[in-house]
């Protein structure tokens, strides 16, 4: 079953800081918005060991930016279907080419010298947020919404839910519900997108989202 609950969260971020735990280690993103304040969890390490892939691009065009800036602050549940604000890291493409490849990804590898933090990515999306920050500019949090104590909390699987090997995490694949960050600076009217992936997840993906080919390494 593909990830539950896919949303994209709009609002405005006022803090960000790695959080670590026995399992895996987010950047954990503070945003206000309405019904919040929320935290959109970016994974900077993976679960099963597995190196993060990531990509950072400035001067990015999202695939509907009139319709992400048309979005009330807030969660929104998003239907996984091309033509909308869906992601799909395979299938979506802006001005006919592709939104994202992995060719334009870059592997973190952990760095255990430092509190097994994956520093570099860290340090890479502090620079971006603590911009947005400062120009009052807004985050859009596509991923899965989740729950604590009765509410809605926050967002996480911030990043590829498809091409998963089916005996690890294939119950997460699907397609066009990928999740992404996109940051807006309203003084430049400039956005950047992060994204990340894993390893071990393939882009060759059929209709359900499964890996068609071994994920490429």
């Amino acid at each position: 079953m593909p990830i539950a609950s896919y949303s994209v969260l709009r609002g405005q971020p006022t803090s960000g800081k790695v959080v670590a735990s026995k399992d895996d280690t987010h950047y954990q993103i503070t945003v206000q918005a309405t019904g919040g304040p929320f935290t959109a969890a970016v994974n900077t390490e993976s679960s099963d060991g597995s190196e993060v892939l990531y990509a950072i691009l400035d001067n990015f065009t999202p695939p509907d930016p009139d319709g992400l800036l048309a979005l009330a602050d807030g969660m929104h549940a998003l239907e996984s279907q091309p033509g909308g604000l869906a992601l799909d890291f395979v299938r979506e493409t802006i001005g006919g080419h592709p939104m994202i490849t992995l060719s334009q990804m870059t592997d973190l590898p952990i760095d255990h010298a430092i509190t097994n933090h994956a520093t570099k990515l860290k340090n890479s999306i502090d620079k971006v947020l603590d911009q947005v920050i400062a120009d009052k500019g807004t985050v859009f949090a596509f991923g899965s919404a989740f729950s604590d104590n009765g509410k809605v909390d926050g967002i996480h699987d911030i990043h590829m839910n498809q091409g998963n090997p089916i005996k690890t995490y294939g119950k997460d694949n699907g397609i066009w519900r990928d999740g992404a960050l996109f940051l807006y600076q309203p003084t430049a009217k400039m956005w950047t997108a992060i994204f990340i992936a894993f390893q071990t997840e393939s882009w060759d993906t059929d209709d359900k989202g499964n890996p068609i080919v071994a994920a490429n390494k």
